[in-house]
């Protein structure tokens, strides 16, 4: 069992072990960031990095609020998972990683996964029937368009995402090809590595999050009455 299992590891692309790893760190930091919430005593003032955390996640949490109203405590949860996935998965090459998303299978997948999210909210939310009204909205032959649009919001996201950090990963390696001296390790390390791959990453990952905030909101609008 154990030689199948690491056998299977061997075989895996960098970026899908490097997707398996952030999952893992992701689920221990956030296990362990959750004992030390639920440890707090509501009357006494939070102090030191956890207080960085509790703020972040109210902030997100409000900023979720003022789109789904009543219905944010639902959404809230698969929202944030997206963005600390990605905004870890998209600075893993700080630990010697390779980017998840710079590989097309796995920016994929989260094109199906933000497609089958906003789909079965706007199913169960709105119901099937006013679902299929919605897309065929204003008129039913307007409805293959519609589907079209489904389908291709989400897949563009991931192809963004896989696009973006791409191109960072060969800038990268045309600027140390290029100057290929002590300079361009450095002009690579301190220029590009920063701005490329640390910070169009977190960029990349809060833009992910808008978008699927708002296609998700699109999909159970008029939901409440």
């Amino acid at each position: 069992m154990l030689d199948t299992i690491l056998e299977f590891w061997t075989n895996m692309t960098a970026a899908l072990r490097a997707s398996v790893i952030v999952t893992l760190a992701l689920i221990i930091i956030v296990v362990i960031l959750g004992k030390k919430v639920d440890r707090l005593d509501p009357q006494k003032p939070i102090k030191g990095p956890i207080f960085l955390v509790v703020m972040g996640i109210d902030l997100l949490n409000n900023f979720i609020e003022d789109f789904y109203g009543k219905q944010w405590r639902t959404f809230a949860p698969i929202l944030l998972a997206f963005l600390l996935f990605l905004a870890l998965a998209n600075t893993a090459s700080l630990f010697g990683l390779a980017t998840p998303l710079s590989n097309v299978s796995i920016a994929l997948a989260f094109s199906f996964m933000a497609f089958a999210v906003i789909q079965i909210s706007g199913l169960i939310v709105r119901g099937p029937l006013k679902r299929i009204k919605d897309l065929s909205s204003p008129t039913p032959l307007l409805l293959p368009l519609n589907l079209l649009s489904e389908v291709s919001a989400p897949l563009a996201m991931g192809l963004r995402l896989f696009g973006n950090l791409l191109s960072g990963t060969v800038i990268g390696i045309v600027v140390f090809n290029l100057l290929n001296n002590v300079f361009g390790v450095l002009a690579t390390t301190i220029v590009v590595h920063p701005i490329f791959n640390i910070g169009f990453g977190l960029i990349q990952a809060f833009v992910y999050f808008m978008l699927l905030l708002v296609f998700l909101s699109m999909s159970i609008e008029e939901s409440e009455v």
